[in-house]
């Protein structure tokens, strides 16, 4: 088991990879911790999608 905290076991995929794609197609529970997560210094190349106009 890895220290990473973003390769938590979520069903088969790590949530490092899971989280951001979730959030950049708009998941709103996943947007919220990822947004936790670059706060935390965690995602440091992570931007926030673009909403559509």
């Amino acid at each position: 088991m890895s220290n990473d905290p973003l390769s938590i076991d979520c069903g088969g995929d790590c949530w490092g990879c899971v989280g951001e794609m979730e959030a950049n197609m708009g998941h709103e529970s996943s947007l919220e911790k990822v947004r936790q997560e670059f706060d935390l210094g965690l995602r440091p190349d992570w931007v926030e999608p673009k909403r559509p106009a």
